[in-house]
C-alpha cells in the first residue's frame, strides 16, 4: 500500500543558494538547507531540490542533467492574491511566461518559471 503521508518531489538545481533565496523571498517555508540540498514546503507538499552535480546514483543522472529540467511538468499553486504574488515572483527572479489571464472555467492563472527553469502556475 502506498503511504499517503511520505511522498515528495525531487527536482535538480544548478545553484542551491539561488534556489533557496528565491523560494524564501517569495514567502515559502524552507524545511532544510544544506550545501547540496534545499527542501521547500508548499502546503503539505515538499520539493527537494538537489544540486545536480552531487547526484550519487548513475540511474538518476539522466534526470539530473539541466537540459532535462521541467519538460512537460507544471506545478499548480493556489494563491489568495495572484496580482501581488506574480509581481513578487518576477521581482525575485522568476520569469513570467504568461501574465495573468482568466481560464475557461473562470479561474485566474499566471504561468512562470523558477530560476531553475521549472514551470509553475499560480491560480486564484
Amino acid at each position: 500500500m502506498i503511504k499517503q503521508d511520505s511522498s515528495f518531489i525531487v527536482l535538480y538545481s544548478t545553484n542551491i543558494t539561488q534556489t533557496h533565496d528565491f523560494y524564501q523571498s517569495i514567502g515559502l517555508d524552507i524545511k532544510e538547507y544544506e550545501d547540496d540540498k534545499v527542501v521547500v514546503e508548499i502546503g503539505s507538499l515538499e520539493l527537494h531540490f538537489i544540486l545536480y552535480s552531487t547526484e550519487p546514483f548513475q540511474e538518476y543522472k539522466y534526470i539530473a542533467t539541466p537540459d532535462n529540467y521541467g519538460h512537460g511538468v507544471i506545478f499548480y499553486v493556489e494563491t489568495n492574491d495572484i496580482v501581488t504574488d506574480s509581481q513578487l515572483i518576477e521581482q525575485q527572479g522568476g520569469t513570467i511566461k504568461a501574465p495573468i489571464f482568466e481560464n475557461q472555467w473562470g479561474c485566474k492563472e499566471c504561468l512562470f518559471e523558477d530560476p531553475n527553469g521549472y514551470n509553475f502556475a499560480l491560480y486564484q
